[in-house]
């Protein structure tokens, strides 16, 4: 799958995007990455409390839908100390955690908000202009193509200014690639 953003729609639209720093999500989101921030080793209580805050931002009730916690724990330790993971290590995650990528982006993003970007519907919709097929939401391929090109662009000329306009509508410092996503997000609604 190939994704491509423009840099100049990109920041047109962090420009006209509205944010209501109030709202539940961004009071939420500091303290979601703070928690994971505080933790220097990623545990079986701190997994389990994390994957249940996430859901918190999803529209279904969470599920374990596996056991291989032991596996779990290494990878999203991987994550923590900013060790690539692979498509293999994503669908272990999937396949634990709900059978959904798109709430494993976001587990992955509160820990290592840096080298993650969260992946949904509303992006998807921003990149392609149309509606996601859940296999395309679902292919642990398409969510790494995904992280690829928000490295590439939020490491790109021009992409600081874009930064800085966001960070100023938020209010607080937030990650290149939660700016990224956040403009996709915000303007990726039906």
């Amino acid at each position: 799958m190939k994704f491509e953003l423009n840099i100049v729609k990109l920041k047109k639209d962090a420009e006209t995007m509205a944010i209501n720093p109030n709202d539940s999500f961004f009071i939420s989101y500091r303290e979601f990455l703070n928690y994971f921030e505080k933790i220097e080793t990623i545990d079986f209580g701190s997994m389990v409390i994390g994957i249940h805050f996430t859901y918190s931002w999803m529209p279904t009730i969470f599920d374990f839908r596996s056991n291989e916690f032991s596996k779990v724990i290494v990878i999203l330790n991987k994550v923590k100390r900013k060790i690539e993971i692979n498509s293999e290590d994503c669908l272990v995650l999937k396949e634990n955690f709900n059978n959904s990528l798109v709430g494993t982006s976001k587990l992955l993003h509160f820990i290592n908000p840096m080298e993650y970007s969260i992946w949904d519907s509303r992006v998807f919709r921003y990149i392609f202009n149309k509606n996601p097929y859940q296999y395309y939401l679902s292919d642990p391929e398409n969510f790494l193509s995904y992280l690829k090109m928000c490295k590439e662009i939020t490491n790109s000329t021009g992409f600081e200014e874009i930064h800085e306009i966001v960070v100023t509508k938020v209010g607080y410092e937030i990650s290149k690639m939660r700016s990224l996503e956040l403009i996709m997000y915000s303007l990726g609604g039906k």
